[in-house]
């Protein structure tokens, strides 16, 4: 039996046909007191409420007898179905608890928590991460409408997050502090009071060199527990927040703080490699070679400030093979830069692309300033994702002047290329209502070139409805890139879309420019509520560590770079990888 997510039952992997769903609330009333006795009477009462049948013992009979039947293939040779059986005054369900999904769950945490008294962090974490390994949704999902499976699935999330607070103290125990952060993170969004589960988060973020932002996480605790409940942080939040700020906290393993720069000879041969993994513009990038005394020079000839706006002349590096040879000293012209600096949000966003696609569907935002890195980070996280066998489908948002709904109509087109005859099986029944957005209307049918704009919910659904039931066939990501330069219709579409995701193995990854301050003069945009929404998971990126660009400079420069430099780069560039990309080409 799974409750996790929508209730299954399974025999072998053949899952079993349960019926209406009053035959699935009458299995799932059993399930939540397995292998206990369910008085008639209270049945009735749980399953009808106030508005029993006129024969409502028959009636229950029957619902017996249809699961009875529905579960045989779970009775031993002779007889029918023994899993449900009638023992006075009601009805139980005996079965192994080890059966039922959540029985093994719960299971696994006691064993964890008696690791963890003896110190076996290791086992512990083990059995923890087996243990949320089987959670596929939120329990009894289409039975929360009745009471007792509402009150058994607010009490099974309960114990998942008692079990991702333990496994982030296995973790930090063991060191993993880059874990921690990564699965924290987006509890943390979702849970913004739970003081437990933000203390780890917290000495996850110190101990990653992260001081600042454990300190922001703290003050916007304290924020919602004094809106929303009226009290302030308890005590042993308020320990760790003082630790913190009096650098007493215990750092525990460093080694998972540590920045991976290739050094020595390596560098070039890494920085080829990235760049074959990462083609970008369509140019051939050549490692440049400079000095330290160049970098100086880039700075001290580059007068105007290098914000992130600035314009930058578009030019193709030439390679060996064009019979140009390159000499020591003359600045190339520069088309990227490798990935590096960005270990924490990577983690956040591939630990939310795992959740996604396996059922918890959701959207994530990168948003900052132009030319921050947002669009590169986006591509490690699919880079990734198809690494891991799933596709993605990638369009960006440019071009306000372009038809309504335009963003999506280039997705649909992509996925009726990439799975033609599941896309044609689904889309059937709204080909004449989406018309243009499809790729395979007839020539002939002028008047659905577009989409009626007088019903647009309607165009808005059935494009949902594709793309959750592809999903749902095979999950992927859909990747949105400057979602702040789509139509309204568009953002209209992917809010309805975000509603539906959970329960659906499909991610939507965007990235946009900075949602713009609240006020009272300036109305939010439909791009502000998606951004400002509880259900989006959203990374604001800030300018690179001094250490990221030091190992940036490094891939792209011969001799060594010294301190003074490097700062001097990172000060300048402000942490821009488009700015310091500018300052290197001029190097």
């Amino acid at each position: 039996m799974r409750v996790f997510g929508t209730m299954v039952a399974l025999h072998g992997t053949r899952e079993l046909s349960l019926g209406a769903p009053r035959h699935r609330a009458l299995l799932g009333l059993l399930v939540v007191r397995l292998n206990q006795v369910v008085p008639v009477p209270q049945l009735i009462e749980e399953l009808w409420g106030g508005r029993p049948p006129r024969r409502p013992t028959a009636a229950l009979h029957t619902y017996i007898c249809h699961l009875r039947r529905a579960l045989s293939f779970g009775a031993r040779p002779g007889g029918p179905s023994i899993l449900v059986r009638h023992q006075a005054p009601g009805y139980v369900l005996a079965l192994d608890p080890d059966e039922v999904d959540a029985h093994r769950f719960e299971r696994l945490v006691i064993q964890a928590r008696r690791d963890i008294a003896v110190q076996d962090h290791r086992v512990a974490q083990d059995r923890l991460g087996a243990a949320l390994a089987l959670w596929r949704g939120v329990p009894y999902l289409e039975l929360v409408d009745y009471a007792p499976m509402a009150e058994e699935s607010a009490r099974l999330e309960q114990a998942r997050l008692t079990a991702v607070e333990l496994h982030a103290e296995t973790s930090l125990a063991l060191g993993e502090n880059d874990a921690v952060v990564a699965r924290l993170h987006p509890e943390a969004q979702r849970y913004p009071t739970r003081e437990c589960l933000i203390a780890y988060l917290m000495t996850g973020l110190y101990r990653l060199g992260r001081q600042a932002d454990a300190l922001r996480l703290f003050e916007r605790t304290r924020a919602h527990l004094a809106e929303e409940l009226g009290v302030d942080a308890g005590a042993e939040l308020q320990r760790i927040h003082a630790a913190i700020l009096r650098q007493e906290l215990p750092f525990g393993d460093r080694a998972a703080t540590r920045v991976e720069v290739t050094a020595g000879e390596d560098r070039a041969d890494a920085a080829a490699s990235r760049q074959a993994e990462h083609p970008t513009g369509g140019g051939h990038e050549d490692v440049v070679t400079c000095g330290a005394r160049s970098a100086r020079s880039a700075l001290s000839d580059e007068r105007a400030e290098p914000g992130a706006g600035a314009a930058v002349p578009h030019t193709t590096g030439v390679s060996h093979s064009a019979g140009v040879p390159h000499s020591a000293g003359v600045p190339h012209p520069l088309t990227s830069l490798p990935f590096v600096g960005r270990t924490y949000e990577l983690a956040v966003l591939g630990a939310w692309a795992d959740a996604a696609l396996s059922g918890e569907g959701g959207l994530a935002a990168v948003t900052g300033q132009s030319g921050i890195g947002k669009t590169e980070l986006t591509m490690e996280v699919t880079r990734g994702v198809r690494e891991a066998g799933h596709e993605v489908i990638g369009v960006s948002c440019r071009g306000k002047d372009g038809p309504a709904y335009g963003v999506w109509a280039r997705i649909l087109r992509q996925l009726s290329h990439t799975r033609p005859e599941a896309f044609r099986m689904v889309s059937a029944r709204y080909s004449r209502l989406l018309g243009g957005l499809l790729s395979d209307v007839p020539s002939g049918a002028v008047e659905d070139v577009q989409p009626p704009l007088q019903a647009p919910f309607l165009v808005e659904d059935a494009v949902c409805a594709i793309l959750v039931a592809l999903a749902r066939q095979k999950p992927f990501l859909l990747v949105l890139d400057d979602l702040q330069s789509a139509d309204c219709a568009s953002l209209n579409l992917l809010h309805l879309l975000t509603c539906r995701l959970p329960e659906v193995p499909l991610g939507v990854l965007v990235t946009s420019a900075d949602p713009r301050p609240a006020s009272e003069s300036t109305p939010q945009t439909a791009l502000d509520h998606l951004l400002g929404s509880a259900r989006t998971l959203t990374l604001r990126l800030g300018g690179l560590s001094e250490q990221a660009v030091a190992a940036l400079v490094a891939t792209h420069v011969d001799a060594d770079v010294d301190a003074e430099a490097t700062l001097a780069l990172h000060k300048r560039s402000g942490g821009s990888p488009y700015a310091l990309r500018r300052l290197l080409s001029l190097a």
